[in-house]
């Protein structure tokens, strides 16, 4: 049993403030949450990091969590869909004043094409991972 700093009362143990009084009984976290992407702490009330948006696991302190500070895996795949398609454009280039026109249009026209989609796509998924961490 809790008892109450302001008014003596006894108050159960699962109680954060005084039933009587209203007084606070003590710590009102018993446990902290945590971050699995970006490692901050959190109290046990929170589910969402506010930093990544990430869902909060519980943290009693005895695990030890290795943050790799950012996830750039979605930096590298926005990089590789503008740098294929940038090479096939040079290439492109290339054929056509090798004098093989037709396959040197095929490729410039092939990579503005996978530029246009990888770009809607990504705008695409920028805008859905918004929306969702809205809804949360």
């Amino acid at each position: 049993m809790k008892i109450c700093p302001k008014c003596n009362e006894l108050n159960g143990e699962n109680r954060t403030e005084c039933w009587k009084c209203g007084a606070i009984l003590g710590p009102v976290d018993k446990y902290k949450k945590i971050c699995p992407r970006c490692g901050l702490i959190y109290s046990q009330r929170s589910e969402i990091c506010d930093k990544c948006g990430g869902r909060l696991s519980v943290y009693d302190g005895s695990t030890d969590y290795k943050f790799s500070g950012t996830d750039n895996s979605g930096c590298w795949l926005y990089i590789v869909s503008i740098l294929f398609p940038l090479i096939g454009i040079i290439l492109g280039c290339i054929y056509i004043a090798r004098r093989e026109d037709d396959l040197g249009k095929s490729l410039i026209i092939t990579s503005v094409v996978v530029m246009v989609i990888s770009t809607l796509i990504s705008l695409l998924f920028v805008s859905c991972t918004s929306t969702s961490l809205l809804n949360t």
